[in-house]
């Protein structure tokens, strides 16, 4: 598990695009199966799995080559470094004079809040795991101040470098007598300084370099010319992230969101139309636009609230007020709509009707001292929908009176109601054609 933790530490970026990938993986194949189980077609999922890699596969295009590059900074002589731990033991010759532990008010500082001095293990288990004590003072600057208390010096050794290794260090300058003064997250991030003395660890971080050296010769005194000396330029540093270098070539910047903004506005109107258009029957002979829209008119069902209309544009107007609820329960009483509504649009020189979809919701409730009104509607294209409910309380009737019933339910299954109207059309030797928008003639190049 540290090993994992470690690598995702150093891979961010690899690990941020991989969640996400393992878990749209799994949503996809739960959805896949339901649909296929239900006989609904696939397009839909395809329709929205290329939606998501024109909007999101830049992006992780991006950050994906920012996670390759982070990890190989160049050294001066032209060698690709080893990616950020860190710093290798001193050796003998560079060590200084023993640190000793001193009262951790001092490491603090004089202008510590107490109530912003924290228990320290709970976030950095794996630097602190063995700590006896650990506690961290954080600032309202942004700065902070780590104490820890170990068994034996060699304990606090060992977490003066699994601190390195944890918060990726660059830039680093020191030794593990003295301390190491460098920046976290592979250059990207504060500075810090790390020291132990005897068997305590201190650290200090701060937007500065010269801030962190200034709190360690407050607390143990002055500072030695290896502790002072600031680490080659260069040596150590990540290259400049590639999001960093796009973003300063403006042109180029622009070019690829509006390239990326012309794509998801194609796949988005002629991807959805072609994810849900069914095409018409192989018949000998299409029927005209004026039998189709009798055979329409017969699919009023009595035992559905069902109602097929013609609107003065010849269109047909098809809708389903499959929720229509009161009741009164505790001292409030309850009203709940729910209506579908498709229009069809009739193109007899194509075969095809063009499908305009409609849902809305109503619900409201009354007491003597509030009322609550919420109203919702939306257009688009529905691939399915399958709705349960059951309200709970007296009934009311219509003329608001109580019906002797306690309780009222409804189903919708929208795949079931469109389905005779999907039928009539298609049999007919008529495409069955969706539409997010019913655009012009001169535009339907777009939509269709």
């Amino acid at each position: 598990m540290e090993r994992l933790l470690a690598w995702i530490r150093d891979h961010p970026q690899f690990a941020a695009v991989g969640f996400v990938l393992v878990v749209l993986t799994i949503v996809m194949t739960v959805l896949g199966i339901s649909m296929q189980r239900a006989g609904l077609s696939l397009r839909p999922l395809i329709w929205f799995l290329g939606f998501f890699a024109i909007v999101g596969g830049p992006q992780a295009v991006m950050h994906l080559l920012d996670g390759y590059l982070q990890p190989r900074a160049t050294a001066p002589d032209g060698t690709r470094a080893q990616p950020a731990t860190a710093p290798e033991t001193a050796g003998p010759a560079t060590a200084s004079r023993a640190l000793s532990p001193v009262p951790w008010p001092v490491v603090f500082g004089p202008d510590a809040d107490p109530t912003l001095i924290v228990d320290a293990k709970l976030g950095l288990a794996p630097v602190l795991g063995d700590a006896t004590e650990a506690r961290i003072s954080y600032h309202a600057r942004g700065d902070s101040a780590l104490a820890a208390r170990f068994d034996s010096a060699a304990a606090a050794l060992t977490a003066q470098d699994k601190y390195g290794t944890f918060f990726a260090f660059a830039q680093a300058s020191g030794s593990d007598a003295d301390g190491w003064t460098a920046r976290r997250h592979q250059g990207q991030g504060e500075w810090v300084h790390v020291v132990a003395a005897g068997p305590e660890l201190y650290a200090w971080t701060s937007a500065t370099r010269e801030t962190v050296l200034a709190a360690r010769a407050r607390a143990l005194g002055p500072i030695s010319a290896a502790v002072a000396q600031a680490a080659p330029a260069g040596k150590g540093e990540a290259p400049e992230l590639f999001s960093l270098r796009l973003t300063r070539r403006t042109g180029l910047m622009v070019a690829i969101v509006g390239l990326n903004l012309i794509a998801a506005v194609l796949w988005f109107f002629k991807g959805s139309a072609w994810s849900a258009r069914i095409d018409g029957a192989a018949v000998a002979l299409p029927a005209d636009v004026s039998t189709l829209r009798t055979s329409l008119l017969g699919l009023n069902r009595p035992a559905v609230p069902t109602e097929v209309t013609t609107r003065p544009d010849g269109a047909l107007e098809v809708s389903w007020r499959y929720g229509d609820a009161r009741w009164f329960d505790l001292m409030r009483v309850h009203r709940l709509k729910r209506a579908h509504r498709l229009v069809l649009i009739f193109d007899e020189a194509r075969r095809t009707v063009r499908v305009r979809e409609y849902m809305s919701a109503f619900d409201a409730s009354a007491s003597p001292g509030t009322l609550r009104l919420e109203w919702k509607a939306v257009t688009g294209i529905q691939f399915f929908a399958f709705e349960k409910t059951r309200v709970l309380g007296a009934q009311l009737g219509s003329d608001g009176r109580p019906t002797g019933e306690l309780s009222q339910g409804y189903t919708f299954n929208l795949q079931e109601l469109k389905a005779p109207l999907i039928e009539a059309v298609t049999q007919a030797g008529w495409r069955w054609q969706p539409l997010t928008w019913n655009a012009p003639e001169s535009l339907r190049w777009l939509t269709e």
